[in-house]
C-alpha cells in the first residue's frame, strides 16, 4: 500500500506516549468518594463528531477536575495507550477496542462518541462500487472503522475490487486531498461530506451512505481503561454524564452545536458550511440523547466487525467483553429517559 501524506493533523511526536504513561490511571486526587478527579482521554483526529465530548470534558474541569487531551495521529495509538493504560480513556473506533481486548486488554466501550455518520463520496465518474477499481481510495488507517466499513462495502457490493488504497490520516484531510484532485475517493464524517458538496458537488457525488446501510452499527464510541474503571468508578460516571448532558443540549439546537465546535475544533471545520453541518448533525439526531448504546445494537456490531463480518476481529466477541453499559444505565436512570 502506497502511503500519502496530506495531514493537517500534528504528527505524533516521539516519546509521547512515554511522557504519558503516569497520566492515564493516576488516583492522586481519589478517595472514598471512588474516583480521581485527573485522567487524561486520548484522542484522533479531531472533528465536529469530537465536539460534545471535548464540551463536556471541559464541563468536568468547571467542576474541578484535571483533565489531558492529547491528539494522536492514528486511531490504534489511542487503542494502545489506554489498554496501557496510559490514558484513561479513548474516543475513537469501537473495531480497535474489540480487537486489544480479544488480545487480552481490559477496555470497556461506555458510550457512543456519535451515530454512524460515514459516506464514501467519489469521482461522478464513479457510479458504482466496482469503479473503484484501479482508482484512488484514501483511507485513514488499516484498523480504522472507517476502513472496515469501506472494505466491508467492497467485499459485499463488488468483490474483486481492487482499488489503490492512500492512506491519509483524519477526514478533513481527506477532504482537502478531494478538493485539491489528489485522491478519487473516500469516506468522510458527515461535517466534510457537506463541506465536499457545497464546494465540488459538480466533481464529486455520494456513492454510498453507511449511516443509511448500516443504521444498528456503532463505529466509534468513549472507552475506558477497565483497571482505571474498576478503581474510580464516580469518574467514569461522571465523564458518561456530561457527555449525555451535551447532548441533550444539543438536540433540536445546532445553534449550540456550532458554538461549541467553532470553541473545541475550531480549525476541523470550515466556516462557510458550519450552519449546514451543524443543522445536518441535529436533524439526523447524529448525538443520542440516550448515550446512542443499548445491548442489541452491540451485538450487531460485533459480528459485523468479528470473523463471520469484516474480519476486523480475529474471534467473536460477547458484548460483554468490550462495552460496559452499567454506567449509561445509570446516568440514564438518574436524568431520566427521553
Amino acid at each position: 500500500m502506497r502511503v500519502f501524506t496530506y495531514r493537517r493533523i500534528v504528527p505524533l511526536v516521539a516519546g509521547l506516549l512515554v511522557v504519558l504513561a503516569a497520566c492515564g490511571g493516576s488516583d492522586k486526587n481519589s478517595g472514598s468518594s471512588g474516583g480521581t478527579k485527573e485522567f487524561t482521554v486520548g484522542f484522533t483526529s479531531l472533528g465536529m463528531s469530537s465536539a460534545p465530548f471535548l464540551a463536556a470534558l471541559d464541563q468536568l474541569r468547571g467542576q474541578g477536575y484535571d483533565i489531558k487531551t492529547p491528539e494522536l495521529a492514528e486511531s490504534e495509538l489511542v487503542t494502545e495507550g489506554v489498554a496501557k493504560n496510559r490514558f484513561a480513556f479513548g474516543s475513537g473506533a469501537n473495531n480497535e477496542v474489540m480487537t486489544a481486548d480479544s488480545k487480552g486488554a481490559n477496555l470497556k466501550v461506555l458510550v457512543d462518541r456519535v451515530s454512524n455518520e460515514w459516506t464514501i463520496y467519489a469521482r461522478k465518474d464513479i457510479t458504482q462500487c466496482a469503479d473503484l477499481n484501479g482508482k484512488r481510495l484514501a483511507i485513514h488507517s488499516e484498523g480504522a472503522v472507517s476502513t472496515a466499513m469501506v472494505k466491508n462495502y467492497i467485499d459485499t457490493k463488488c468483490p474483486g475490487t481492487k482499488p489503490n488504497y492512500v492512506v491519509i490520516s483524519g477526514s478533513p484531510n481527506r477532504l482537502a486531498a478531494l478538493l485539491a484532485d489528489r485522491i478519487d475517493a473516500s469516506p468522510l464524517e458527515l461535517t466534510d461530506a457537506v463541506t465536499l458538496e457545497a464546494k465540488a458537488s459538480d466533481r464529486y457525488a455520494l456513492l454510498t451512505s453507511f449511516s443509511k446501510d448500516l443504521p444498528q452499527l456503532h463505529p466509534t464510541s468513549i472507552y475506558v481503561n477497565g483497571d482505571f474503571a474498576k478503581k474510580n468508578p464516580d469518574t467514569v460516571k461522571a465523564v458518561v454524564k456530561a457527555l449525555v448532558e451535551q447532548n441533550r443540549k444539543i438536540a433540536g439546537n445546532p445553534a449550540y452545536l456550532k458554538e461549541i465546535a467553532q470553541k473545541y475544533v475550531p480549525k476541523a471545520v470550515d466556516a462557510s458550511t458550519l450552519d449546514s453541518a451543524a443543522q445536518k448533525y441535529v436533524e439526523l439526531k447524529l448525538f443520542d440523547v440516550n448515550g446512542g448504546l443499548n445491548q442489541t445494537d452491540l451485538d450487531y456490531t460485533a459480528k459485523f466487525f468479528g470473523p463471520s463480518g469484516t474480519k476486523a476481529v480475529e474471534n467473536d466477541m460477547a458484548v460483554s467483553q468490550f462495552a460496559d453499559l452499567t454506567y449509561l444505565t445509570q446516568v440514564i436512570n438518574e436524568l431520566g429517559q427521553q
